[in-house]
């Protein structure tokens, strides 16, 4: 964000099923980075995208994926960088695909985005998928710049638990890099996953078990028919 200053969207509050959200602090990161927050699209809190998802409520996702594909015929970017789809948030990956239907969607409408890279969510950033993938661009920070990440990762009350435990399971060194990557190729994005059981899925099993979590989350039954009407609805191909 700091050496590109992108304009930013954002689908969800953050904080997970019961926690208040935290878009305050995501803003203030943002623009602390020189970007811009974008305030043109709805969010909804995480709770709110479970139920989606659970519910298969697609109106509101089809409005939200509309606006960012009005947002990128009005900017005209020539790059974009969304969440990778990693098996592991269901919510990062529905990003992922909202993302993809907008950037298809723009292309016939008028402008087709040179560059599409996503980045993952968890781990050290060059080992996507347990390194069963490559990085297409790998960015080396500087020591200031690799001090304003760590500063700014800190200074996110909301998320400390999360930092601290990052920083514990890999090497603070291992986060001076930034690696993008691209769609797998020739696999259809609703079908590709590091794992055929997606680690959300067992997590909500487990969370079932404990009482914490009434229904759970799957790949094939919810998100893959969410996605395909949202598709569908955008006059985009579901095969």
């Amino acid at each position: 964000m700091s050496r590109a200053k992108p304009q930013v969207q954002v689908l969800t509050t953050g904080g997970g099923a019961s926690k208040t959200g935290r878009l305050a602090s995501t803003k203030k990161i943002v623009e602390q980075a020189g970007a811009k927050y974008g305030e043109e699209l709805l969010t909804f809190s995480d709770h709110e995208v479970y139920g989606f998802m659970l519910n298969q409520t697609v109106q509101p996702l089809i409005e939200w994926t509309e606006g960012v594909t009005q947002i990128i015929l009005k900017e005209r970017p020539t790059i974009l960088l969304t969440d990778m789809v990693e098996g592991y948030n269901s919510s990062h990956d529905l990003v992922a695909y909202l993302t993809s239907i907008a950037v298809e969607r723009a292309a016939t409408l008028g402008w087709h985005i040179p560059q599409v890279f996503c980045q993952p969510l968890t781990g050290a950033s060059d080992m996507a998928w347990g390194g069963k993938l490559a990085p297409v661009i790998t960015l080396e920070l500087t020591l200031e710049e690799f001090d304003q990440k760590l500063s700014a990762a800190r200074g996110y009350p909301e998320l400390a638990e999360e930092v601290e435990n990052a920083l514990k399971e890999n090497s603070a060194v291992s986060f001076k890099k930034e690696c993008l990557y691209t769609t797998v190729k020739g696999a259809s994005i609703l079908t590709s996953l590091p794992e055929p059981k997606p680690f959300y899925e067992t997590f909500g099993e487990l969370q079932v078990s404990r009482g914490k979590f009434k229904d759970v989350i799957r790949h094939a039954q919810h998100l893959v028919p969410l996605v395909k009407t949202i598709r569908a609805a955008a006059g985009l191909s579901v095969a």
